[in-house]
């Protein structure tokens, strides 16, 4: 770790209780971890002394005049970062930044370490519990691979790697979770270390419908953008596993002739679904190329 030069970037809109004591925790850890380090604040527009707050513990800040999203303030962080690596943490308190000393161990062997949250204020009630293990299976679907942890706000990478703009970019809530996506749909080498996560400070800016919906949309784009032909057979699917019911039905009552045109439907829009996939597939080949 002693090798590594740091810039951490701690995305905050009005969180002026909890900003400071995150940014001297990893300011006094980084200063016996590191060679060199900086820890900037990025305020996205906050309304209640956030700014104020960081800098009287020593950060740097960089200000949006208004809110522009918590992607959009990742962003600014990394084109502001003078450093090599890059470490992420939010600055609602829900992040011991003592945690961090983790990630920085497993640097420079990975491009991406995600710290990988544990505990009951991760899962939530049995129903947030479900969303999230729902959500996580579908990470691991896209990606070909277990993701225990697709959006945690603690994670360490490589700034010219993160510098580079892929197919899809999210600059809203779903920052955390295309990019965790899209390094290892690309191929880079991404490590999850388990870390303890408390309840955040101050009240959640996370608005569960719509940022519920603009994650799927995202993931969506990052399978058609990497893989589209998986997207596309897993659509036909369903088709054409009905298609095949309706043919048993159809052998079983032959004088009726509704199963076997129900049959030839389902199999027709399947066939489709799985040409759709083929030429996107060669496309995203083509281009790549």
């Amino acid at each position: 770790m002693k090798d590594l030069s740091v810039t951490v970037v701690i995305p905050a809109l009005n969180e002026k209780d909890a900003v400071g004591p995150v940014v001297r925790e990893l300011a006094d850890l980084l200063a016996r971890s590191v060679k060199s380090h900086e820890v900037l604040v990025v305020d996205d527009g906050s309304t209640d002394g956030t700014a104020d707050a960081a800098r009287a513990a020593g950060a740097t800040v960089v200000r949006h005049p208004v809110n522009r999203g918590y992607g959009q303030a990742l962003e600014t962080g990394i084109k502001t970062a003078r450093h090599d690596w890059i470490l992420m943490i939010d600055a609602d308190g829900s992040y011991p930044p003592g945690e961090a000393a983790k990630l920085l161990e497993r640097a420079p062997e990975f491009d991406l370490v995600i710290g990988e949250r544990t505990g009951s204020h991760f899962w939530g009630s049995p129903t947030a519990a479900l969303l999230r293990w729902t959500y996580l299976r579908i990470a691991s679907f896209i990606v070909g691979e277990r993701v225990p942890d697709a959006n945690s706000g603690l994670r360490l990478v490589r700034k010219a790697l993160a510098a580079e703009k892929g197919p899809v970019q999210c600059l809203g809530f779903s920052h955390s979770t295309t990019m965790t996506l899209s390094f290892l749909k690309a191929g880079r080498f991404v490590d999850f270390v388990p870390i303890e996560f408390r309840a955040r400070v101050g009240k959640s800016h996370v608005r569960r419908v719509r940022d519920i919906l603009r994650t799927l949309q995202l993931m969506t784009q990052v399978l058609i953008a990497y893989n589209p032909l998986k997207l596309f057979v897993t659509l036909a699917a369903p088709p054409a596993a009905l298609g095949c019911l309706f043919f048993l039905v159809a052998i079983i009552l032959p004088r009726n002739g509704s199963p076997l045109l129900a049959w030839l439907l389902c199999w027709l829009i399947a066939l489709v679904c799985f040409c759709v996939g083929c030429i996107l597939d060669a496309m995203r080949m083509h281009a790549r190329r």
